[in-house]
């Protein structure tokens, strides 16, 4: 079509003389035109890859429409010097009006390619944004229906009871207290493939909730320290990671009154640092290392930074990344 509209201002001209000069510049026309349109495909394509938000629009037409629209005109220029010194030997075909005409026609051109690109690239990242939120939202009922499962198997609800009875006979008001800390994880379990992100300040009433339950069983073997500001507490966080990194922590090492297990949780530079020293298990655990992988995940859909995990000897480390409001 280009190459049509290209020739139509000149057709006698260009198709006055033999038929295989004739058939030779509609294929240098060709050519020129499809070279065109793969070098302003590589602009914005490079574009597109430094500023890929789709708020981002009007700094890649910014600089994208400027270099595509030079790109095009030099090429028309180098295009048209050469049909007119080379192949047909006449230099008035090149003459100062057409720099005018050529620098339009590449406007013109650019602002229906650009467009063009553009509605495409929106598409596309539109279709990419829907799969990803379906991804998250499969990884949150699977990280809600795991964690969920873990709580509800015999034997955590075995813990659950007998530490419950136990209160009911000697501290009968701390029983209470028990239930409804116990009540309060399981509706927040429910809830928690509603949203996204949450904030801390909830998630770590929720944390705490849970280490309650924990500490029913594990008594003084198991202490959690959290050092964390109101300011701090504002700040937003996937739902139920606190709560796979404290359970973590008391599953996979000894939990003992002597050298008990200490879960730190801080914040440094953007990251909510969950920290516990190492008392591993001598035999193995078995596990499907899901909770973790759900995390890292978890976050990586959500277009976070990515989570950071530092073992060493004495002790385990996860960086969490800040969640933007």
């Amino acid at each position: 079509m280009l190459t049509l509209i290209s020739l139509l201002p000149n057709w006698d001209f260009y198709f006055s003389g033999p038929w295989q000069q004739s058939v030779i510049w509609i294929c240098i026309t060709i050519f020129r035109w499809g070279f065109i349109l793969w070098l302003d495909h590589k602009i914005i394509d490079f574009f597109q890859t430094k500023y890929p938000a789709l708020n981002q629009l009007k700094k890649r037409a910014l600089f994208s429409l400027p270099s595509m629209i030079g790109t095009t005109y030099f090429m028309i220029l180098c295009h048209d010097f050469v049909k007119s010194l080379i192949l047909f030997q006449d230099l008035t075909l090149f003459h100062e009006y057409a720099y005018t005409e050529y620098f339009i026609g590449a406007i013109l051109i650019n602002m229906i390619i650009l467009p063009t690109f553009e509605m495409l690239f929106s598409e596309k990242v539109s279709q990419r944004i829907l799969l990803e939120n379906l991804e998250l939202k499969r990884r949150n009922l699977q990280g809600q229906y795991d964690t969920l499962k873990g709580q509800v198997n015999p034997h955590f609800l075995f813990n659950g009871l007998n530490s419950l009875a136990g209160l009911i006979k000697k501290k009968p008001q701390l029983a209470t207290y028990f239930v409804d800390e116990m009540a309060y994880v399981y509706r927040y379990l429910l809830k928690s493939n509603e949203d996204n992100k949450v904030s801390l300040k909830e998630e770590l009433k929720f944390a705490q909730a849970y280490f309650h339950l924990l500490r029913t069983r594990f008594e003084d073997g198991i202490q959690l320290v959290i050092d964390l500001s109101e300011k701090d507490q504002m700040s937003c966080i996937a739902p139920l990671t606190l709560q796979i990194l404290i359970e973590n922590a008391a599953k996979h090492n000894i939990v003992s009154k002597s050298n008990p297990i200490v879960i730190h949780i801080t914040l440094e530079e953007n990251y909510i640092v969950v920290t516990n020293n190492i008392r591993k298990k001598n035999s193995s655990i078995e596990t499907t290392k899901t909770g973790l992988a759900n995390i890292v995940s978890k976050y990586k859909l959500l277009g976070a930074r990515e989570v950071e995990i530092l073992e060493r000897t004495t002790d385990f480390t996860v960086k969490i990344p800040v969640l933007e409001e």
